[in-house]
């Protein structure tokens, strides 16, 4: 009985490494990332398409898209702010959004396991699948890839709507 009950902590001691094992292997981003972002929409034959830069500080960033229209959002763990007549208006709601955009971006591997299943897939990817709500209503999946620097991020939407966001630490795209 004993030797079953050691055995039992040992599997649960393997499967608990197992799962931590998973760690997101990019350098958190920091400093101003270039973007390009491509959205498919559902009864949209051609794809939206923006770019500008993101500006990450520890604790927030800043999403500035400056074509084909500049727009300032403010993105931080409490929520997201857009830039308004001169000052930043919190958008009511936001704040799981500021912290899953916080999280991705600056590699915060527990809030990132906390919320997804992640599994390794070809390339230099990995696929976040949503455990639970408010995610599993919103995204079917989100890949992110990258060799020592994150570089791409895929939504895929339950609605069948995707962005596909390229970054970039240089000015080159």
């Amino acid at each position: 009985m004993k030797s079953r009950h050691l055995v039992m902590l040992l599997l649960c001691s393997v499967y608990s490494s197992l799962a931590n094992a998973v760690q997101m292997p990019w350098q958190p981003l920091q400093g101003k990332v270039w973007f390009k972002q491509v959205k498919n929409l559902q009864g949209l034959p051609v794809p939206l398409r923006s770019s500008g830069y993101l500006d990450i500080a520890p604790h927030q960033m800043l999403w500035h898209t400056t074509t084909p229209v500049e727009s300032k959002l403010l993105i931080k763990a409490t929520g997201i702010s857009q830039w308004q007549q001169q000052e930043y208006i919190a958008v009511a709601g936001s704040e799981f959004v500021g912290q899953l955009m916080l999280a991705v971006l600056q590699q915060d591997s527990d809030f990132i396991q906390q919320q997804f299943q992640l599994q390794i897939i070809a390339g230099n990817c990995m696929q976040l699948q949503p455990k639970q709500a408010p995610l599993e209503q919103l995204f079917s999946q989100i890949v992110l890839c990258g060799k020592t620097e994150l570089n791409s991020l895929t939504l895929q939407e339950v609605n069948g709507n995707s962005t596909m966001i390229s970054l970039q630490t240089e000015d080159l795209l």
